[in-house]
Order: structure tokens, then sequence, then C-alpha cells
């Protein structure tokens, strides 16, 4: 079996594990049940970073998209520090979008495409495309847990976030400009881009005094970068 399988395959047992024990302490209340959750999320992002990296230098014809599905779990499995104690539906939200994404990943690497071996090299704006589509989907954990828990979701993540994607918009439109003339080139992948930024501009300069509803607009702008992160080539 490909070596980039198995450590997916090993990395969404592990998730699954965890969205159990997760699951576990929502009838049951386990001391020290939290940071076991958030040790076996450590562990699953690095057996999905190990598969990515199987993947993309192995020699099998792997399908891009489920590269990019497995890299952007990778980002979005490890739980950073709470400063507040979650509940434990909350904790099972802080796995749930990782371990969809994984195995979504999975199931495409499973069926690799035919053809001639070897990958297709990485452009440094896909990269960080995918990388902000995989912060997104840890804001999107955050922001599902703080749902669940009702609870203003984190600022910290959601600006970075939204200083890369007005980082990667402006840049677009400069290379645009210098190259066409324009500011706007009018591609999918522009649009793509440009609608999760201003999705997250409508969560960023959201009320404060609505914080579920910025909540909701964030889940919405973190899945829409997420899409676009997988479509975009």
């Amino acid at each position: 079996m490909p070596a980039d399988v198995v450590f997916t395959g090993l990395a969404c047992g592990t998730l699954l594990a965890a969205a159990g024990l997760a699951l576990w302490g929502v009838f049951q209340q386990v001391p020290g049940l939290p940071h076991t959750v958030r040790v076996v999320g450590w562990l699953a992002g690095t057996l999905l970073l190990i598969g990515a990296l199987f993947g993309y230098q192995g020699d099998r014809n792997v399908p891009a998209p489920a590269l990019r599905l497995i890299l952007i779990a990778a980002l979005a499995t490890p739980p950073g520090i709470r400063r507040h104690r979650l509940s434990p539906w909350g904790n099972v939200m802080l796995v749930l979008p990782a371990l969809i994404l994984a195995w979504a990943g999975l199931l495409q690497i499973s069926k690799p495409i035919t053809g001639e071996p070897g990958s297709t090299p990485v452009l440094a704006v896909e990269l960080a495309v995918v990388v902000c589509g995989g912060l997104g989907a840890q804001a999107l954990n955050e922001t599902l847990s703080a749902i669940a828990d009702q609870t203003p979701h984190s600022e910290r993540l959601t600006t970075t976030i939204y200083v890369l994607l007005t980082l990667l918009v402006s840049g677009a439109a400069l290379v645009n400009l210098w190259q066409q003339g324009t500011i706007w080139g009018g591609n999918t992948h522009e649009n793509g881009l440009a609608g999760a930024w201003l999705a997250w501009s409508a969560a960023w300069i959201g009320p404060r005094q609505h914080p579920r509803l910025r909540a909701g607009v964030t889940a919405m702008a973190a899945l829409l970068l997420i899409l676009m992160a997988l479509a975009y080539h």
C-alpha cells in the first residue's frame, strides 16, 4: 500500500479517535480529556503532513485536489491554546471539519489518476492560497466551537487570515496592473479570491455587539475560502 495512503489513513483514524474522545466527554466528564484531544489532534496533523509529502514526492500521479485537501486538513487539525475552557460539544467541533477534509483527501488519493508518474510543481501563489485555506479551516473549527459554546470567536486568527487575504488580493491586482494595465483580470480564480476577501471583510466589520452574527459570517467566509483553495489551479 502506498505510503501516502497509509499515513493519511492513520491520520483519519487518529482524528476519528479524537472525535470519539471529545464525544465521550459530552456524556461523561473525564479530567484531562480536552488536553488529550488536543494532543491527538497534533499527532493527526503531523501524520497528514507526512502523507502529503509522500504524495507529492511519490511515484504515483496523485490528483492535485487530493494533496490540497490533505494539506488544508493538516493545517486545520492541530488545535491552538484556548483561553477559556471549552464545552464537550465545543471540543467535538474542533475536530469535525478536519476529519471531514482528511477523509475526503483519503478517498481521492486511494483512487489516483492513471498516467505517467510525477507531480506538478506548486507555485508560490498556489501554496499561499492553500495555506490561507488551511488557516480558514482552522478558523472554521474555532468558530463552530465558539457557536457551540455560545461565546465570541477568537479574533487573532481571523485577523491573520484577513491580512493574508488582503495581501493576496492586492498582489493579484498589482500583477494585473503591471501585465494588463487593469487591476481586475476577471478570471475564475480572482473572482473566488475576491469573493472570499469580501466575505471575510463582512465578518471583520460586522457589529461587535452581535457575536453570533459575526461568527456565522466568519464560518461562511471560511467555508468559501476552503472551497476556493481546493478549486485553485
